[in-house]
């Protein structure tokens, strides 16, 4: 009976086995090159996926994280993750806006999303309803996996942003193409800045207030030289979308798509968790340091001074010949909204 009893047990072990664990998955080393730094919040979920995925291969796939373009340089990342150098690559639209107008909306657009959740839903609905978006990445020849989102655009600022009076002449931080847009209807003076220079452009005056999420300004500990933040929100963005090397993708046995495609779409949840976790941590460090969040007093008159971005995208990607992808955009984008 006890022979019976451990043969039972053993049988109840083997059945347990998840479909997963049980799957004969192929050697395979692939190599993701991200934009942002291991300390950014976007890192974690890159992290995560690359950890379950090994983990749920049996070991057997593994992704190997590069940080801050490490395994090629950022403003080559389409071109090397298209032409098959690099396997997979987390890099957002708006740094190619020739290649890819559509999708670079989803990170170039201030004020279109109001918080990082709704920047989420509101991407995963476009790039499934508007056809334009999925031929993109096609015709560049990527397979996305998933989308990253980044926080609340907010002010921190040399001195305190209270009334519209406070924007006139100030040198903020910009990027891209819309956001100079935004900065100039409220009186300010863009003023593009590179990553790298953050901490010394907002030290030495060369900008008077930085634009970014809460926990970039935290991690790049911008709170250090500017003690004002703004309660002011410019919208959340995505940062980025994690995409594969379509031919690698083509590649792969059913199994090992099945694998990724799975992983991805928990790592929406878990890059949502992270993103908002980043941010309240992020306060509390730069409250404990001497940081003011200010009030803005005139909150009524900053969103009249703020221009309808998805109406200027839309009018641009007309003058392309883009106009009815553009238009069927809106539409879905507003509805979800």
């Amino acid at each position: 009976m006890r022979h019976r009893g451990l043969l039972l047990t053993l049988a109840a072990g083997i059945l347990a086995v998840s479909p997963a664990a049980a799957q004969n998955y192929p050697e395979m080393k692939l190599r993701l090159n991200n934009v942002v730094p291991a300390t950014a919040g976007l890192a974690r979920s890159a992290i995560w996926y690359a950890d379950e995925v090994s983990k749920r291969s049996g070991g057997k796939i593994k992704i190997e994280n590069f940080w801050s373009g490490a395994a090629g340089a950022s403003g080559e990342m389409l071109k090397l993750v298209g032409g098959g150098a690099l396997d997979i690559g987390g890099f957002p639209g708006s740094w190619f806006p020739a290649q890819m107008p559509f999708l670079a909306s989803f990170s170039a657009l201030p004020a279109v999303f109001p918080d990082a959740a709704k920047a989420q839903s509101i991407a995963y609905t476009v790039w499934e309803k508007v056809p334009a978006f999925q031929d993109e990445a096609k015709a560049n020849k990527l397979h996305l996996l998933f989308f990253r989102v980044l926080n609340d655009y907010h002010l921190l600022c040399r001195s305190p942003i209270r009334t519209m009076a406070d924007f006139q002449g100030k040198k903020i931080r910009s990027q891209g193409e819309f956001v100079p847009l935004a900065l100039r209807a409220l009186g300010a003076v863009p003023v593009t800045v590179l990553p790298g220079e953050f901490y010394e452009a907002l030290q030495r005056g060369t900008v008077d207030c930085m634009l970014l999420p809460w926990d970039l300004l935290a991690v790049n500990r911008l709170h250090d030289v500017a003690k004002y933040g703004s309660d002011l929100s410019f919208g959340a963005i995505i940062g980025d979308g994690v995409f594969v090397n379509a031919a690698r993708w083509a590649a792969f046995p059913p199994e090992v798509k099945k694998l990724l495609t799975d992983v991805a779409a928990e790592a929406k949840a878990y890059d949502l968790k992270i993103a908002q976790e980043v941010e309240a941590k992020a306060l509390d460090t730069m409250k404990a340091a001497g940081f003011q969040l200010v009030e803005f007093q005139e909150k009524a008159a900053f969103k009249a001074k703020i221009p309808d971005f998805l109406a200027v995208w839309q009018k641009r990607m007309e003058e392309g010949g883009k106009g009815a992808d553009a238009a069927k955009t809106v539409e879905v984008w507003k509805s979800a909204m």
